[in-house]
């Protein structure tokens, strides 16, 4: 056999031989030229002989070089020396999966890790017409820092993009004459038959690979590779959960999919698959995982993961006056828990959002706060209740283990109203006390640390942020009276500054009206006088200049927040919002809405957002997907955004139809949204409704049905008319409105409309109208091709 080791091919200076196999062998190399290690991959000597097969695989290379995924080991270069034909890949340091399950069975986490890796690689391939065709354990190498890349890209087949007709139809793969690419226990039955195979085809065999992680063993096998391939024709295989107590019954329903013997009943897409095992994984993390010190929780022996839902303190005597109470001792109790080291608190919106969803005005027990806490993915809930009567208070707290379902730790305090700061700190002490955690001075400091001395201050302020959850016209406007009552008892509280420039803010950019969002960015930079390190001020204030259109201070600020408190969801929602808005940039956008949604799997507006952008870009299957999670949300009232609720999610949804052309689906969801709307107090309400009402008259319009085109056309134009009659003018109305009259074909106005929207937002502007189908009669026209310009 010829080696390689020790010589020098081209600029390569070839090292250690790495593997090898029936496609050639793998070495390591420095190529001295860029100064960087690199795994050249030597295709077998025999391909000479069969000039037509070489070229294809060196085409194949060529194509998976255009692969850009953090999980995808990069092809860099293909080339020729002394008669012998290599593909240059990156060298990626670690250990192969193949050698990790020899030593036995992964934690299911682990693998449902793993698997989302590997979907998101597959996806990336799968878009651009790559199928692998040889997903095995061996081919996964897993970094030290947990990073999953999929090697051997460089031998994928190419073929048409996956979900597309000629994806389907693909002929045999076979590299060499008469050699079926794949290795034989990860073989789809397509694949090992020698028929067409398609981006299903890899899907299968990560269901091999997924089972085989869990349990260590692969579901097929036989003495020869003839048995090994009747048993994946013939044979279902157990589930995983068979070999392992630990594995849900969701893990082995990933995994029967995946295994599906015919690719139509199969996952139709990576994106499908990924999915589905993110469900897994959430229901996973709602049991306690090893991370950190549970010695200092007082277990001893290994590490777990600590997270606290605060629930809002139930009123026990139920007299509403009082029901500020329980918002406010939630607020601080999950605030001062922030600064005890090893311990991450999740956020009071989403804690304000399950709640509502969950509770249904039934009585907050422990067994009710540990089935909200478990789908949190919290360790542990805070769940209480207090009593007042006059101006004594009892407050009593119980620390509840979510997976045990023990009242780990018992809390009782009395006093005056006007003790209700000690009280509280005396909560979070002896809670602290009861998981046998020590506090540092820093962090009693903080515990300690007072955000104003003024119980009459605080009291306003708890019920303002009650209203400021509530999200109606009505509710936001008490927000305000109520934050502004708070900063009159004490000019020096730095929340009630930030959280009455946030009210202001939202009513502003409801309204349209700049001078209360400029109102709004005062008050946040007064909080941030007073408080420098207060993360929400920081994220408001780049709320406020976003909508001012001062786009890079905006996304400074967010990112601020951002660096103050890096699991805020609401940054990233708001980061998100500054990219497409501001800069009419989705590529950015996109991942920033991802990562919101990866905190906050029930960010409801990130959903939103998310659906729309993944459809101006094209991604409708996963747009269609996330539209639909967006409605849930939205019918559940859940957001993720500071407790506001969703509108619009059905026009999203809708959206995504209309752009496939699929215009009956298209009105029905419109109509949907337009009937959710209408029957709501959103402070959104006027807006969503235009929007809604003049894409339903586009559905209809396109669809051939001109006389409810009109009617529904008719309506939005009268609607907008009296929105303006009021004084309320934002560019994203007019921007449908400039939609509405192209389609109309009444060209100039359209443009005037255009140009107005322009001027306030020109990088939108200039990303929507080179994508927005509603304004093609305008191509051409020397006034909206200037508009494709990012300068106002």
């Amino acid at each position: 056999m010829t080696t390689f080791s020790g010589t020098t091919v081209q600029h390569y200076r070839v090292g250690e031989r790495l593997g090898a196999g029936g496609m050639g062998e793998v070495y390591r190399a420095e190529d001295v030229r860029l100064g960087r290690d690199v795994a050249l991959k030597f295709l077998p000597a025999d391909l000479k002989a069969d000039p037509e097969s070489r070229a294809r695989l060196l085409n194949e290379a060529r194509a998976a070089s255009m692969l850009r995924s953090p999980n995808i080991a990069v092809t860099y270069d293909i080339g020729e020396s002394k008669g012998a034909d290599f593909i240059v890949m990156e060298y990626v340091e670690g250990e192969l999966l193949s050698n990790r399950v020899s030593k036995g069975a992964l934690p299911v986490r682990e693998v449902v890790e793993i698997g989302l890796q590997v979907t998101d690689a597959l996806d990336e391939a799968h878009s651009r017409g790559i199928v692998h065709r040889d997903v095995k354990s061996a081919n996964l190498m897993r970094t030290e820092r947990g990073l999953v890349k999929v090697l051997d890209f460089g031998l994928a087949k190419f073929v048409a993009p996956s979900g597309s007709e000629a994806a389907r139809i693909t002929r045999p793969q076979v590299t060499m004459a008469g050699m079926v690419v794949g290795t034989v226990s990860y073989m789809a039955p397509e694949q090992a038959l020698g028929h067409p195979v398609d981006h299903r085809t890899d899907l299968f065999s990560l269901g091999i690979v997924l089972f085989e992680l869990a349990t260590a063993r692969v579901p097929f096998v036989g003495s020869s590779p003839t048995e090994i391939i009747d048993r994946i024709l013939h044979e279902i295989p157990p589930p995983a959960s068979r070999y392992a107590a630990t594995i849900p019954q969701s893990f082995d329903a990933v995994i029967a999919r995946a295994l599906e013997k015919s690719p139509t009943f199969r996952y139709q897409s990576a994106r499908d698959m990924q999915a589905d095992l993110r469900d897994v994984a959430r229901e996973l993390d709602a049991t306690p995982r090893v991370t950190t010190s549970r010695v200092a929780a007082g277990h001893g022996g290994s590490p777990i993961e600590r997270s606290v839902a605060v629930m809002t303190f139930a009123n026990i005597t139920r007299e509403p006056a009082d029901d500020w109470i329980g918002t406010g001792i939630a607020e601080t109790v999950s605030s001062d828990l922030k600064n005890i080291h090893g311990l991450t608190i999740i956020g009071r919106a989403r804690v304000y959002d399950a709640l509502r969803n969950l509770s249904s005005g039934a009585h907050l027990d422990d067994s009710l706060a540990i089935d909200i806490g478990r789908r949190l993915g919290a360790t542990w809930v805070v769940v209480g209740g207090y009593q007042r009567l006059g101006e004594l208070v009892r407050i009593t707290a119980n620390f509840v283990d979510i997976e045990t379902g023990e009242v780990r730790r018992t809390v009782k305090v009395d006093g005056r109203i006007g003790d209700i700061f000690a009280l509280q700190d005396k909560i979070v002490y002896d809670l602290s006390q009861g998981l046998n955690l020590a506090l540092r001075g820093t962090e009693i400091a903080g515990i300690e640390r007072r955000e104003t001395k003024s119980v009459e201050a605080y009291e306003s302020f708890a019920r303002g942020m009650m209203n400021l959850r509530l999200a109606s016209r009505d509710s936001i406007e008490r927000a305000i009276a109520a934050f502004e009552e708070a900063i009159k008892q004490d000019a020096e509280y730095a929340m009630a500054w930030s959280a009455l420039g946030g009210a202001y803010s939202l009513k502003g950019s409801f309204l349209s009206i700049a001078d209360l969002i400029r109102k709004g960015v005062d008050m946040e930079r007064r909080a941030i006088e007073l408080d420098p390190d207060l993360p929400d001020a920081h994220v408001w204030l780049g709320a406020g200049l976003l909508n001012l259109g001062q786009i890079d201070d905006a996304i400074e600020a967010i990112n601020h927040g951002i660096r103050l408190d890096p699991e805020n969801g609401q940054a990233y929602q708001g980061l998100g919002r500054a990219y497409w808005v501001g800069k009419g940039d989705f590529a950015a956008a996109i991942p920033a809405f991802r990562k919101a949604i990866e905190l906050n799997p029930e960010a409801g507006y990130s959903y939103l957002q998310l659906a729309l952008l993944l459809a101006w870009e094209g991604h409708f299957e996963e747009a269609e997907k996330v539209s639909r999670r967006a409605v849930e949300l939205q019918d559940q009232y859940i957001s993720g955004n500071a407790g506001l609720q969703v509108v619009g999610a059905n026009a999203r949804l809708g959206y995504v139809f209309y752009l496939q052309g699929r215009y009956a689906d298209a009105v029905r969801e419109y109509e949907r949204g337009l009937a959710f709307v209408s029957s709501s107090d959103h402070a959104l309400k006027d807006r969503t409704s235009i929007e809604i009402t003049m894409k339903l008259g586009a559905a209809y319009h396109r669809w051939g049905r001109p006389e409810e085109a009109a009617r529904f056309f008719d309506r939005a134009m009268k609607a907008f008319d009296q929105r303006v009659a009021k004084g309320a003018d934002d560019p994203y109305t007019r921007y449908y409105i400039a939609c509405l009259l192209a389609l109309r074909g009444d060209t100039d106005r359209a443009l005037d409309m255009l140009e107005r929207v322009h001027r306030t937002l020109p990088a939108l502007t200039a990303a929507r109208v080179r994508r927005d189908p509603d304004l093609e009669s305008l191509k051409g026209h020397p006034r909206f091709d200037a508009l494709q310009r990012t300068e106002p």
